[in-house]
């Protein structure tokens, strides 16, 4: 067993002293890693291992993880021609953080000076420092660019969908500060009254960037329902499929139909027995007037949304509900599925008193609490 020191009774210089010591051992120690790194590397040593990379070998012989042991290599191998750079490391006057960074911009002609100005550096702003002296030409950016992808695969029964993919930092940036903002903007699940993970909401604020466009006075993409035509009419029977290969709730097919170009063929058996009334699509003109009497927002209780909503059918159209202003509603995305698959309800006439009910019709919000009898009281005897 080895002998630790007991630190529990020291001062805070003592402590002090002890960072500052035992931190310049640890630089010294990956200092002389790295030396150790270079040697191997010369003489191919991880190849008689059958280690299949330099990086490989060094995260098993040093037990670390492979982003440490390719900082090691990484900085092993610039430190080769960096001389003044390696000693100060080796004497343990720069931690492995801050070489990694110098050695990213430093020259032999240019390390004594990156190093004295890196002293009094922030870790934070000297990688920034190293970021931006890289530099970006316009063959690296195209280089991501042609990488890009996107990769889509659907299960057996085609019920869910997973993706993966990849952007350049441009496109990805703008995707990124897309969902975020759509984010930041929801609400509690009001059924739990909580937020939702932060991955679940960003799944939420892709579907929405999808399926609307921002603009309340275009139109949506198009899809084609294939339903039977209890479907429609019914929560329990008939079939609703989209392009024929992926099965739906009959409740996502009504709430498909609420605001998008949708094409609804509705068959009986295997007989077509009508298409789908185009009037419950939303036109301009009256999605703009829907979009003005709700003040381009989110209608349900709470929510601030003002972007990418959509217009629903509070009596929907499948069961004699018409296209007309009191029979619409502006919705985020995220409330339009609590009416349709969640079982939700809306009273009331739109722009005057609108009532969102839970699923067992429950108003909500509930009622105000009454107060405590003696709270009651209390208030009671306040001077007018």
């Amino acid at each position: 067993m080895f002998d630790t020191m007991d630190w529990s009774h020291a001062n805070g210089d003592e402590i002090d002293r002890g960072f500052d010591q035992f931190g310049g051992l640890q630089a010294a120690a990956a200092a002389e890693i790295c030396r150790l790194i270079q040697t191997a590397d010369i003489a191919q040593l991880w190849m008689a291992d059958g280690a299949r990379s330099l990086l490989d070998w060094v995260s098993a012989r040093l037990r670390i993880r492979h982003a440490t042991a390719g900082q090691l290599v990484s900085v092993a191998r610039r430190l080769s021609d960096l001389p003044v750079l390696s000693a100060r490391f080796a004497c343990g006057d720069l931690s492995l953080d801050q070489t990694d960074a110098i050695s990213r911009m430093a020259t032999a002609d240019t390390e004594e000076g990156l190093i004295e100005e890196a002293l009094g550096l922030s870790n934070l702003a000297l990688d920034g420092m190293a970021r931006r002296s890289a530099g970006r030409s316009t063959e690296d950016e195209r280089s991501v660019w042609e990488r890009r992808r996107l990769v889509r695969q659907w299960n057996l029964d085609e019920s869910e969908l997973r993706f993966h993919g990849n952007l350049s930092a441009a496109e990805g940036k703008m995707f990124d500060q897309a969902i975020d903002d759509r984010v930041n903007v929801m609400g509690p699940n009001p059924e739990t009254g909580m937020f939702d993970l932060f991955e679940t909401r960003s799944a939420d604020a892709l579907v929405e960037l999808a399926v609307t466009t921002g603009d309340q006075t275009v139109s949506l993409p198009q899809m084609t329902v294939f339903a039977d035509l209890e479907a429609l009419t019914s929560k329990a029977d008939g079939v609703a499929e989209l392009s024929k290969t992926a099965l739906i709730p009959n409740e996502t097919a009504r709430r498909l139909s609420c605001d998008c170009v949708l094409e609804t063929v509705i068959t009986d058996g295997s007989a077509v027995v009508g298409v789908g009334r185009n009037s419950r699509t939303i036109p301009g003109w009256l999605r703009r007037l829907v979009n003005h009497r709700d003040s381009g927002r989110c209608q349900w209780v709470g929510c601030s949304n003002t972007r990418w909503l959509q217009v629903h059918h509070i009596q929907h159209w499948s069961h004699g509900g018409p296209t007309d202003l009191d029979n619409l509603i502006l919705l985020c995305g995220f409330h339009h599925r609590f009416v349709h698959e969640h079982g939700w309800h809306i009273t009331g006439k739109p722009g005057d008193q609108v009532v969102f009910r839970r699923p067992d019709w429950t108003p909500y919000p509930g009622p105000m609490s009454k107060l405590h009898p003696r709270l009651d009281a209390l208030v009671g005897t306040r001077p007018s």
